[in-house]
């Protein structure tokens, strides 16, 4: 059920933001759920949604008409009639999607949002690990939703330590970042993605078999970087390059500091990250982590 009550979520929640069903639900995004349609059953079947209106999906006119029927549908929209079954329905899905607002949310659905909103916070900044657990750990928690995330993020931080799972690590360090960018505090979030960045470059601990898919700069992270830095004013880069550094405690040294902020300048000038990588490991990561 955890996995249906994340999909349920999600489907009511960008609903109730504003969102058109038919732009929600998209074949073959419904993990438990076979189709849209047995989605949308599901909903109106449970009390989540009500209206007399048909969604109209891919499936849904697949089953409904033929090719001739589907090319006369084409023809009376003024619409190419040319093409196999599933091109025609595409040409036809923005013209005959357009009564499956018909549905609305009802006040169960309403309630079930407010119940499960940490459920969004999940999707937003912890999608690295699993629903069943956060979903656990979460009943049992007396904080907030975001103090909760937090101290979830710590408890992963505390155990990848301790197993020296550095991937698990750096996956809960940016997770942690996210869980402040949730909140809105771009400040702590760019911290701990520089923190991220930083010991993406100099891990704590790395066997032969994980380096050997290992990304030292991440992509992600640079991106996140690249848009708080643009977006917001928090002073010299450089002072904060810095005192992150401190913070880190980096003592297993794989890329000097200076060199390790060169290469972020680097990253964030828009410099092939691919590249970049390359010169990291014949240079630096080889001879230490390579088989």
């Amino acid at each position: 059920m955890s996995e249906q009550k994340l999909e349920i979520f999600n489907v009511l929640n960008f609903l109730n933001s504003g969102y058109e069903l038919e732009d929600i639900l998209k074949e073959g995004n419904f993990g438990t759920f076979p189709s849209a349609d047995a989605c949308i059953e599901y909903l109106v079947k449970n009390g989540y949604l009500e209206g007399d209106g048909e969604t109209v999906t891919a499936e849904s006119l697949s089953k409904k008409y033929t090719v001739a029927q589907l090319k006369e549908l084409l023809k009376e929209n003024g619409l190419k009639v040319s093409g196999k079954k599933q091109e025609l329905i595409e040409r036809l899905l923005p013209v005959l999607g357009g009564n499956s607002n018909s549905y609305e949310l009802t006040d169960k659905a309403k309630e079930f949002i407010k119940e499960n909103e940490w459920i969004d916070l999940y999707m937003f900044a912890l999608v690295a690990f699993r629903f069943e657990d956060y979903e656990t750990y979460v009943a049992s928690s007396s904080e907030d939703n975001v103090q909760t995330a937090l101290n979830f993020c710590d408890e992963i931080i505390s155990r990848a330590l301790v197993s020296n799972q550095f991937l698990v690590f750096i996956d809960a360090l940016s997770a942690k970042a996210h869980v402040y960018a949730y909140d809105g505090d771009y400040e702590t979030f760019l911290d701990y993605d520089l923190q991220r960045f930083i010991l993406g470059l100099n891990p704590i601990v790395m066997d032969a078999k994980t380096y050997a898919n290992y990304d030292i700069i991440n992509t992600a992270n640079i991106i996140n970087l690249k848009n708080v830095l643009e977006k917001f004013n928090f002073g010299n880069l450089k002072k904060r390059f810095d005192k992150i550094w401190s913070k880190s405690h980096v003592t297993n040294i794989t890329v000097p500091k200076k060199t390790s902020y060169k290469i972020l300048q680097k990253a964030l000038a828009g410099e092939d990250l691919d590249e970049l990588n390359f010169d990291l490991r014949e240079k630096y990561f080889n001879k230490k982590f390579g088989v």
